[in-house]
């Protein structure tokens, strides 16, 4: 039993699906435990470090109140005084209910010993002020400053102990955090090669011969119909596949061999006649048959040029035809377009010079050379320099120009003539499609399409209403 594309395509996602979330699983719970530790740890020495903190600059406000006191016996700052001696006797009590480490108690104990030392002195020196004794103030200055040096040491103490205590912490969980990534990511990477591998395989199994289909409709471009596409191990749609290209290739067989015998008529069929009536019109023109009247003249010289264009057209349709076929052959080779323009442009000399139309040639002396046919690109200069001269009114101009661009030569035909409306610029290209029927079939421009295109390059035009149109197309120069 062959599994279909949607049942590959649905267990290989489901699989891939699966070892990767076992794999995330595992990593969120190997990385959960440490972040937990680490949380609790972090929240309670920043507790105990903000604390002491608190405590260092409570002490300093203390002092700070207290000698502004004792200088300008101002009562305000007592009562700062007391409000900060208030909130330091809070922030021990708080340090008190915290379960602390045994050096840590001593710290705290030796800070609450020192304080009671410093309130004892401000005590005294407040009773020698009240009953105006005279008293050492110097002396009361040391000790206190002595006091305040030992509660800041204590403090300093008990905040490196905690710095200390959240650095080993930190290291621990760092490590174990180390071992679980290191699981996590061999777990991932094992997960991921895993569905790499199965990936691949389930894939090749349908893109390997996908591709050997591609190959076989790319040579079909080429004219080639291969009907020997075998595709084995291949899931139901795709086998189904390789017999509708067979079936495909062997119609399309039959219809080639059908075009082929259908161009060889039309050739025959229509050509010969067409040039049978150009010779009998030749000949009769030229007096052969007897002399004829001026009327008569007239009529064959309508017939004959009738007859031109219906053969120009019949040779439109035949090339246009074989190039959208992919049968057109081309001899590319590296030329220079200079001549081919200088070539053109003496073909049309005496139509413009008929209407008054200046032909001017604009291309450096110095162009490099393309690869290009240049039987081919000469019906593209042609093509686009007729219209340019046809739709060009009296005493106008049209300029061929030619320039070399990174990698390309750019050739630009422009005229001054009616130009072209902004909505047709983009299907002007296409066949049988004329902006003005009376003057056009609209085979040619689609003609220059097909011919650049198999040069590998791009055609464009750009144009405004009442200002001209400028055709535009470039050659590669490899």
């Amino acid at each position: 039993m062959k599994f279909g594309l949607f049942s590959r395509s649905t267990a290989s996602s489901l699989v891939v699906l699966v070892l990767l979330s076992l794999s995330n699983i595992f990593a969120i719970v190997t990385l959960t435990q440490p972040n937990t530790i680490l949380l609790n740890s972090y929240n309670m020495d920043k507790l105990l470090i903000e604390t002491t903190k608190m405590i260092e600059d409570l002490i300093y406000s203390e002092r700070e109140h207290e000698q502004q006191y004792f200088l300008t016996r101002e009562p305000v700052h007592y009562e700062s005084y007391l409000s900060a001696k208030n909130d330091f006797e809070i922030c021990l009590n708080e340090l008190s209910s915290i379960p602390l480490a045994p050096d840590r108690k001593i710290a705290l104990e030796k800070i609450k010993t020192y304080h009671r030392n410093y309130q004892m002195l401000i005590n005294s020196e407040l009773q020698d002020i009240n009953n105006n004794r005279s008293y050492d103030k110097n002396r009361y200055k040391t000790l206190k400053g002595k006091a305040l040096d030992a509660i800041l040491q204590e403090a300093e103490i008990m905040e490196d102990y905690s710095l200390e205590d959240v650095n080993h912490k930190t290291e621990m969980v760092n490590q174990a955090r180390t071992s679980a990534r290191r699981v996590a990511i061999f777990s991932l990477l094992m997960s991921f090669l895993g569905a790499t591998l199965l990936s691949f395989f389930i894939t090749r199994s349908i893109t390997h011969p996908l591709m050997n289909l591609v190959r076989k409709i790319r040579a079909i471009q080429t004219g080639k119909f291969e009907c020997d596409l075998a595709i084995s191990s291949a899931p139901p749609e795709i086998n189904e596949l390789n017999e509708a290209y067979n079936i495909m290739c062997e119609k399309l067989t039959e219809l080639n061999k059908l075009k082929n015998n259908f161009f060889s008529m039309i050739s025959h069929e229509m050509r010969t006649p067409l040039t049978t009536v150009k010779e009998g019109t030749t000949l009769l023109l030229e007096g052969v048959g007897g002399s004829i009247t001026e009327k008569q003249e007239r009529l064959l010289t309508i017939i004959n040029a009738e007859n031109n264009r219906m053969t120009k057209l019949v040779n439109s349709i035949l090339d246009l035809t074989r190039m959208k076929a992919g049968m057109m052959t081309y001899s590319f080779e590296q030329g220079s377009i200079a001549p081919l323009i200088d070539q053109v442009i003496s073909e049309f000399a005496l139509s413009a010079e008929v209407k008054k139309i200046h032909l001017e040639k604009q291309a450096p002396a110095n162009l490099p050379r393309a690869r290009m046919d240049g039987d081919r690109m000469h019906d593209v200069l042609l093509n686009l320099v007729g219209n340019a001269v046809k739709f060009t009114p009296e005493g106008g101009l049209v300029t061929i120009a030619a320039c070399s661009v990174p990698g390309e030569i750019e050739v630009s035909v422009s005229d001054t003539g009616p130009g072209i409306h902004e909505n047709n610029l983009a299907t002007i290209f296409e066949e049988f499609t004329c902006y003005d029927q009376k003057r056009g079939t609209g085979l040619g421009l689609a003609i220059v399409k097909h011919i650049i295109e198999a040069h590998g390059g791009r055609v464009w035009a750009e144009s405004k209403v009442g200002e001209g149109t400028c055709f535009y197309f470039t050659l590669k120069l490899e």
